[in-house]
């Protein structure tokens, strides 16, 4: 071959190359933006910035910013912030290229809080620690303490329920008392033993209208009963309460008033 073939040949060489460079170039696209601080939304300065691209590709964000070319595809953008080596700020962002172009990606960075930051010693301790924990409890080794807690709360239960049992009993006692005169002769003749000073009419008024209803009645009623007010029926019961001829039990919102016998 004559060394202007080889010359023509190493032109057209030379073409083809020139062909194909320009036409990969074509067909990559431009991906760029910035890297932000989640709270404050700053640029994160000297963020690492990677993309899963063949090969991968990575580069620090100085400023805050960074670019990235790339051909259509659909890659996965990483951003991460170290500070004295531990990670501090992670982000993850997907893009599809479908052709040439410019592409503008800005990245937000969270504060990291997998298991990333803790290194393999201290994660291998901690998942130690919590499987001696378990087998502990499974075993059962503290089961005496456990025991020994129910009964406590079994006895404060016990407790508690019977005092609750005898006030209610006292309680009751004390509302529902029982009245030994059936009659209202046998009534009378309590009062007439209870007190010699004779009663106003408004007071045997008010001792007529329990006695009328088997020696007790709840103020209520008895106030229904009278044309007084009712302020003027407490002061009648209170004055009756002192002689001692009723006596007063509280029941609810209201009073039940019963005449006292001997």
């Amino acid at each position: 071959m004559s060394s202007k073939n080889i010359f023509r040949a190493l032109i057209c060489v030379a073409v083809i190359l020139l062909l194909i460079s320009t036409a990969h170039a074509a067909g990559t696209a431009t991906i760029h933006g910035a890297v932000y601080e989640w709270y404050t939304f700053q640029p994160m300065e000297n963020a690492v910035i990677e993309v899963n691209s063949t090969p991968p590709q990575s580069i620090v964000a100085r400023y805050g910013l960074y670019s990235f070319n790339l051909a259509p595809g659909s890659y996965l953008i990483t951003a991460k912030y170290y500070q004295n080596n531990t990670l501090t700020s992670f982000a993850e962002e997907s893009i599809t290229i479908t052709d040439d172009g410019d592409y503008v990606l800005d990245i937000l960075l969270f504060p990291s809080y997998d298991e990333e930051i803790v290194n393999e010693t201290e994660l291998s301790e901690i998942t130690e620690d919590f499987e001696e924990d378990s087998k502990t409890i499974e075993e059962g080794t503290d089961s005496s303490l456990f025991y020994f807690i129910v009964l406590i709360m079994l006895f404060v239960i016990i407790r508690f329920s019977i005092y609750a049992y005898k006030k209610r009993s006292s309680e009751n006692e004390e509302i529902m008392p029982k009245i030994d005169a059936s009659t209202p002769e046998e009534l009378n003749q309590t009062i007439e033993t209870k007190t010699t000073a004779p009663l106003p009419a408004d007071l045997l008024e008010v001792m007529d209208i329990i006695k009328a209803n088997d020696g007790r009645i709840t103020q209520k009623e008895l106030r229904s009963k009278l044309k007084y007010s009712e302020a003027k029926v407490s002061l009648m019961v209170s004055d009756l309460v002192q002689r001692g001829l009723i006596e007063k039990f509280k029941q609810g919102r209201g009073n039940i008033i019963r005449i006292v016998d001997n």
